[in-house]
């Protein structure tokens, strides 16, 4: 059982509150044309257990004021532009939502300052989630953005962005906050270091913000953002970053009163390596299960999952009543949730022309299986019928992978940009078509067991 205490070496701050969601936060974000790979969750783990991180993830900002110091790495230039000065009108008109937003906002400082910091990226980024969300985790645009960097359903598998029926690392600030930072550095270069076409790339979409600079460069005009044709919301954007940059950055010239930051508000991620339910999680970590729920808007169903990640963000206060407990008796419990965990039930709806023994085939279970699960004689089965597939580790896998599509191959396709497309791994299109081959044909109908939020093509 001493072994187990491994998982908790690490505590890495990340804070977080519940908030309203902000009025304008924009309907389309981080819409990236291009597609980039991000390591797993898991591999993250290595890294973020390594010593250099024992420091609890405040090391750059544990002896001074965070609004202070964050202020002094503000050094973009903010011209005296008229798009600022309306923003910033805008911003001093309400100086209480200020305050309010920069209490809700500063627990997750801490995390984000330090990425920024160690990636050399402009500090000014730290206050896109304003702008995007308020800094709720819980935020949701009508284009199905979603997190505190508002990133929509395909860009974060792009990005290798956990999304399944049991978590969503859009509003897990840990992932979202890497995979942001990830996509702004592959923009940056691709806009050769310049930081506001970067932002712009964002909001908008690089492709969008390239086309702009090419029909500008045709005509003979600059390329700079300030002289681009782009959407209303990319427009006012970056000056909203600038001018919340120029406000915080003078908040005693401008009279506005910021929160007096207070570590003890700051979120503690604490690796459990295992699945555990939040419930649970939350006895042993004394605190309310509503708190904690807030805390971890990654988690969909009440537990990390029987594929994980297995992390739960606690307050700072609570970690060592969380870890004393998980490396005490009480991780029996735990282990014993994480068996409940990982039994699930997954379905199947029959369709025209199935049989009993080709969904066995395509869906890796036996039929005898199949027969007992759903107290079936023989192989009689009717479109539209609702299968279960039994409570089993496969059942578990094809749960989380979610509902089963068919999807016609087109000239061109290839099993691995298919399976790119939707979000899943080639080896499993393959297992779920009974292929042992990757050759494929236009016209071939494929079975894919597809993310819920996904909307792919037919």
């Amino acid at each position: 059982m001493k072994a187990i205490a491994i998982f908790f070496a690490s505590v890495l701050l990340v804070g977080c509150q519940a908030s309203q969601h902000d009025a304008n936060v924009p309907e389309q974000h981080a819409q990236s044309l291009s597609s980039a790979g991000q390591n797993d969750n898991s591999n993250d783990a290595d890294r973020l257990l390594s010593p250099r991180w024992q420091d609890d993830g405040t090391r750059l900002t544990q002896d001074q004021d965070l609004w202070n110091f964050i202020g002094d790495e503000l050094k973009m230039k903010v011209p005296d532009n008229p798009r600022i000065r309306e923003q910033k009108q805008k911003y001093l008109r309400n100086k209480s939502y200020l305050h309010d937003v920069t209490l809700r906002a500063e627990p997750y400082m801490y995390w984000i300052v330090e990425q920024i910091k160690q990636r050399k990226m402009p500090m000014e980024l730290v206050l896109l989630p304003i702008v995007e969300s308020a800094f709720d985790p819980h935020a949701t645009s009508t284009a199905n953005a979603a997190g505190i960097w508002q990133i929509v359903p395909q860009t974060g598998r792009n990005y290798g962005l956990k999304q399944t029926q049991w978590y969503d690392g859009r509003r897990d600030v840990v992932a979202s906050t890497k995979v942001a930072l990830d996509m702004m550095e592959r923009m940056n270069r691709m806009f050769g270091g310049d930081w506001l076409l970067t932002i712009a790339a964002y909001n908008s979409g690089e492709g969008r913000v390239l086309k702009a600079m090419k029909a500008n460069k045709s005509r003979g005009k600059p390329t700079d953002f300030w002289s681009l044709s782009l959407p209303r919301e990319t427009t006012i954007y970056v000056p909203k970053m600038l001018a919340l940059g120029e406000l915080l950055k003078n908040n005693k010239r401008y009279g506005i009163q910021l929160p007096k930051p207070n570590e003890t508000r700051a979120l503690a991620r604490v690796d459990v390596g295992q699945p555990i339910e939040l419930t649970q999680a939350a006895e042993m970590a004394g605190m309310s299960l509503s708190k904690l729920k807030s805390f971890n808007a990654g988690y969909k169903r009440g537990s990390t999952g029987p594929t994980g990640p297995h992390y739960i963000m606690v307050p700072k206060s609570n970690v060592a009543q969380l870890r004393n407990s998980l490396a005490t008796g009480d991780i029996a419990a735990v282990q014993n949730v994480a068996l409940a965990s990982n039994t699930t039930t997954a379905s199947y709806k029959v369709r025209s022309g199935d049989t009993l023994s080709g969904i066995a085939k395509r869906l890796n279970v036996s039929m005898a299986d199949l027969q007992r699960a759903n107290n079936i004689r023989g192989g009689n089965i009717k479109p539209g019928q609702t299968l279960s597939l039994g409570s089993s580790g496969n059942a578990a896998k094809l749960a989380d992978n979610g509902n089963s599509i068919t999807y016609q191959v087109r000239k061109g396709d290839s099993l691995a940009s298919i399976a790119k497309r939707h979000g899943v791994e080639m080896q499993d299109v393959m297992r779920w078509n009974s292929s042992g081959s990757k050759n494929i044909q236009p016209g071939d109908k494929l079975t894919l067991f597809v993310n819920n939020s996904a909307t792919p093509d037919s």
